[in-house]
């Protein structure tokens, strides 16, 4: 896994003043999460770029019919579970949330409000299905 980053240097007639754009190869970065049965990709995390408070964890979920990634736990930040596949209704999704239980049908998204308890289960998901965690703010 690379490590690079680079930034591109700002074209000419351009303000000076604000950031060069910033490339990042070393994704995903696997970090332990609690309740997670183990450490989960992250594509985006809080120390990327400046400090920006918004994580992105997750991926494919076609492998996963069936099996839970994680026992029910909690974060101490809003999570955004946001489920895609190539078709309309080609991943399915059962999320708890504090005892009530959400049928996710991608395209779909559903917020986890901060300290509620979760967990989710794939249902079915055909090839080029993804559940992704947003997670806003800096801890998982």
């Amino acid at each position: 896994m690379s490590t690079e980053t680079t930034a591109a240097a700002p074209a000419a007639g351009t303000d000076l003043g604000r950031a060069p754009a910033e490339v990042r190869t070393d994704i995903p970065r696997f970090l332990p999460v609690a309740g997670h049965h183990d450490p989960a990709p992250f594509y985006l995390t809080s120390d990327m770029f400046g400090g920006v408070p918004v994580q992105v964890a997750g991926g494919p979920v076609d492998h996963l019919v069936g099996r839970p990634v994680a026992d029910p736990h909690r974060h101490e930040v809003d999570e955004i579970y946001f489920l895609v596949s190539p078709h309309p209704g080609g991943a399915r999704i059962e999320v708890h949330v504090d005892g009530a239980r959400h049928e996710l049908s991608s395209p779909a998204l559903l917020r986890v409000p901060a300290g509620a308890e979760h967990c989710f289960l794939t249902l079915e998901a055909e090839p080029g299905s993804y559940c992704f965690g947003l997670l806003m703010g800096e801890r998982p």
